[in-house]
């Protein structure tokens, strides 16, 4: 059964949304890909199940247009599978049969929503724009680094779910060592982004402001996360930076 498409201009606005399409039917997916990509999607296609574990390692996207019926499995068990191993990408998944029952299944595993064959390509990405611009939208209120959370809105921080005191630049620091966890952040790049024109190069503000939210993040009970890389910065990580490298 094939989707039905309508001929579109690309849409340009906006950074495009990485989608990647597992579906055996080479037909099917090339429509879904050109319907796709003409709404401003960029698509991958991955025809089994095993490529699409293998891509889905290898980088992070935005949503996953999975098909119900693989010729190696079935979706419902991939589903079932990421989610039990922490990936919590937005999962659309198409299927032949249209049953409550099969819908109740797949939403139970994993799927955020269904999409039964043959269907209108638009009305496909009309749903995938509604579910990266809801997980965008969360996304930019929350950040999430090994046991710690920061809301962004709220400004509430919280380690394994116990919550921490953070004054307004503790948070700011917090907030841009988690857009960054594991990268080396140099001092002079910390205190650009964190403290803007009242930085001064030779300042000792930085190592006192990361030693009070090392205090606060750490303390006695949770193991170093915040580490310095000497003769040039700090990075957040649950590894030492030897160990990333």
């Amino acid at each position: 059964m094939m989707p039905k498409s309508d001929t579109k201009e690309p849409c340009t606005q906006g950074a495009a949304s990485h989608v990647i399409v597992i579906e055996d039917d080479a037909e099917v997916a090339l429509v879904i890909k050109e319907g796709l990509v003409a709404n401003g999607f960029s698509v991958t296609h991955a025809p089994t199940i095993g490529t699409g574990r293998t891509m889905l390692a290898e980088r992070e996207w935005d949503v996953i247009v999975l098909d119900l019926m693989l010729p190696d499995g079935s979706g419902l068990d991939l589903a079932k599978s990421l989610r039990a191993a922490g990936n919590e990408t937005p999962i659309l998944m198409l299927t032949a049969r249209d049953t409550v029952q099969q819908r109740v299944e797949g939403f139970r595993q994993g799927a955020d929503d269904y999409l039964c064959k043959p269907f209108d390509v638009d009305e496909l990405a009309a749903r995938l724009e509604a579910i990266v611009r809801r997980v965008r939208t969360s996304d930019r209120q929350k950040l999430h680094y090994a046991d710690i959370e920061l809301d962004l809105l709220t400004r509430k921080a919280t380690r394994a779910g116990s919550e921490l005191t953070l004054s307004a630049r503790e948070t700011e620091l917090l907030a841009f060592m988690m857009r960054h966890p594991e990268e080396i952040l140099p001092r002079e790049r910390i205190l650009r982004q964190v403290w803007g024109d009242e930085a001064e190069d030779d300042s000792n503000v930085l190592n006192v402001y990361v030693n009070y939210l090392r205090n606060k993040v750490e303390g006695c009970l949770h193991p170093r996360i915040i580490h310095t890389v000497r003769g040039t910065g700090y990075m957040l990580s649950e590894l030492e930076p030897d160990a990333l490298h």
